[in-house]
């Protein structure tokens, strides 16, 4: 066991010094040697976390060359960065899922590195797929010529069977040990709920995010074009609808702590001593989470989008989760977490009371559709609202009514 753990290492290395995003990214996924399944596939190892086994026997016997071991490696990357263990369950066909999601990975991956049995895009050669597209596309021609297919038996317009009828029905029919791997994080994804995918997600975005990062625009632009232009894609969409730097710099400019960190860039000329000193500010916030039966799951989502943003400038964020009251309160650290409490009412006064007489924080950032009466305690510090796409409007008279600095997300 010891042994496979280490090929697999080598394997890392080679990544990060041949493909830096794959390898980079790989180096962040749990990997554990087991038997529970035949050859090697991608899990979950907690709801944040995703985890690749590996069988030692399907690792020596089957993947008998560096370039097999490095291909199959760089396959399960891909089915994660493109999040197919995620999107699998809006697809009814599963069967056909699989053969379209291998067809999107392995045309990332060079010929001599893949194993047999392996499903390719040559395989459909008479349905013209076009190639770089995403799994939805294979999926919906697949899925046509498929069905076009078993509609006409039996019929006077009975379709002959072709090459791509054919490897489609030994797919779905047949058994094959490359696309039965994928049934393990179909049925661990098919498990969780929509919340707990939505912050699987979102990890997943946040590794992919650092990975981008940490490789650079070198790393990235060894990538083939059509990969490229997902994760680009994806880095927009992850973009905060606010510009927090600016919010925050204005927002609590006068309302912040200092605290003193060493540098080795920055020597001390008045007392000579290295490594220097560096005086920075630091706001600690109170973020207050409306959590009320008016809050949907989509509202809650760009909370959490917006907040992580806030969190990446640098503040000491505590969240305190509300309606009419204080459900839980607790230090954010950048990860959502898998369940909300509340679901009532509205009032603003608990978070501004829990402010006042516990946290004394620099500022109030309180994220909100805004449907309540205006709140009766008065602040001992600034507040900022964040209204929800959904939420009022600057032209109804409640938006006048909250005492602060007011922001809607567009």
């Amino acid at each position: 066991m010891p042994n496979t753990l280490n090929e697999v290492s080598k394997t890392t290395i080679r990544l990060i010094l041949d493909e830096p995003f794959y390898g980079h990214f790989f180096t962040g996924i749990i990997k554990e040697v087991t038997e529970r399944i035949p050859t090697l596939a991608v899990g979950l190892a907690q709801t944040q976390m995703t985890k690749l086994y590996v069988n030692a026997k399907f690792w020596k016997e089957v993947l008998v060359t560096p370039e097999y071991r490095y291909g199959v490696i760089k396959h399960e990357i891909l089915h994660i960065v493109l999040k197919h263990i995620l999107i699998v369950k809006k697809f009814d066909q599963k069967d056909i899922f699989n053969i379209a999601a291998d067809i999107v990975v392995n045309q990332y991956i060079e010929p001599h590195q893949l194993i047999d049995g392996v499903v390719l895009i040559s395989q459909f050669e008479e349905l013209q797929l076009e190639t770089n597209q995403d799994v939805g596309y294979y999926y919906d021609k697949l899925v046509g010529a498929w069905n076009g297919y078993m509609s006409s038996l039996g019929t006077e317009n009975e379709q002959e069977k072709t090459p791509a009828i054919e490897n489609l029905e030994k797919y779905i029919n047949g058994h094959n040990e490359n696309l039965a791997q994928h049934d393990l994080w179909q049925v661990e994804i098919g498990r969780m709920t929509q919340a707990e995918r939505d912050i699987l997600e979102e990890a997943l975005n946040r590794v992919i995010e650092n990975t981008i990062q940490r490789v650079g625009t070198r790393g990235i632009g060894k990538l083939p074009a059509g990969l490229q232009a997902y994760l680009d894609d994806l880095m927009i969409s992850m973009k905060p609808r606010l510009n927090w730097r600016r919010a925050l710099r204005i927002f609590t400019s006068n309302a912040s702590r200092t605290f003193i960190k060493n540098t080795i860039r920055r020597p001390s000329k008045r007392y000579g001593t290295s490594p220097g000193i560096k005086v920075k500010n630091k706001q600690k916030l109170l973020v207050a989470l409306d959590t009320s039966g008016s809050i949907s799951m989509p509202d809650l989502e760009e909370f959490f989008s917006e907040l992580y943003h806030i969190w990446r400038q640098g503040a000491e964020i505590e969240i305190v989760e509300c309606d009419v009251s204080i459900h839980k309160a607790y230090p954010y650290t950048g990860t959502p977490p898998v369940e909300v409490h509340g679901r009532g009412g509205t009032s603003f006064d608990a978070p501004i009371e829990y402010g006042n007489q516990k946290s004394r924080p620099d500022a109030l950032i309180y994220f909100t559709d805004g449907c309540a009466p205006k709140p009766m305690v008065l602040p001992r510090f600034p507040v900022l609202w964040i209204i929800s796409s959904n939420g009022i409007r600057q032209e109804d008279k409640t938006w006048e009514e909250l005492p602060g600095k007011k922001l809607k997300i567009a």
